[in-house]
């Protein structure tokens, strides 16, 4: 499984220049944009009227030597959305194209309690599916991380990038610790196998990025020049 290209999040570059001192990264989210949620049987359920950003942080899974399709939906309070592509089709919807991220903020707001879950397929080249896994399953092939959660230790399999390498940018090494704002989860798939205890089994396959905001215009602001709107 190849890593993806990846932009250095904005957590890693922003900072204030205090008479020559750089002094800790700013937040992302102010404290009055700040968006409290849980994570519930591998959902996202905010406690206030919230918006979403969803970016593909990477995908990558092949079957000898070749690279599988895959594909996302994102659902919504009832909602599904398909912002990369039809999460039917593998030729239109694959989001394992060795690409750079890919933001989608979508253009509502949605009640408190709305909960936020993810729906990762992978896919034969012939077409055929794979294997599909939604987050909210009780599946044990999608991990949630959030901020202060302990770093992914997953090897990556036959001598790859890990898990770890594909959520670099939200690290702290010094506590070796998830890093991120206090609005953002991550999403690790395993759609390569279903023998959760094989060395195959690496959380790599798809990695999704959510991020919520008190409002589209909020998660508007800042480093999304390649963001994309329903």
């Amino acid at each position: 499984m190849t890593m993806l290209g990846r932009k250095v999040s904005p957590r890693k570059l922003m900072g204030l220049l205090c008479m020559g001192v750089v002094l800790a990264p700013a937040s992302l989210a102010q404290a009055d944009d700040a968006i409290d949620f849980t994570i519930s049987e591998g959902r996202v359920v905010p406690t206030q009227d919230f918006a979403v950003k969803v970016s593909v942080l990477g995908a990558a899974i092949t079957s000898r030597g070749v690279d599988m399709p895959v594909t996302v939906r994102i659902n919504i309070a009832g909602t599904s959305y398909e912002p990369f592509g039809a999460a039917g089709d593998p030729s239109s919807g694959n989001v394992n194209d060795h690409s750079p991220p890919r933001h989608f903020i979508v253009q509502d707001t949605f009640d408190p309690a709305s909960g936020i879950d993810v729906t990762g397929t992978s896919w034969w080249t012939s077409g055929r599916m794979y294997l599909q896994r939604n987050s909210n399953e009780h599946s044990p092939s999608v991990k949630v991380l959030r901020d202060g959660d302990p770093v992914p230790n997953i090897d990556g399999f036959d001598g790859q990038a890990g898990a770890v390498d594909f959520v670099r940018d939200y690290i702290d090494e010094n506590t070796n610790t998830m890093t991120m704002d206090v609005n953002q989860s991550i999403y690790l798939f395993e759609l390569g196998t279903t023998r959760l205890s094989s060395s195959a089994a690496d959380f790599q396959d798809l990695v999704v990025l959510v991020t919520l905001g008190t409002s589209p215009a909020a998660l508007e602001e800042g480093d999304l020049a390649d963001a994309s709107y329903d």
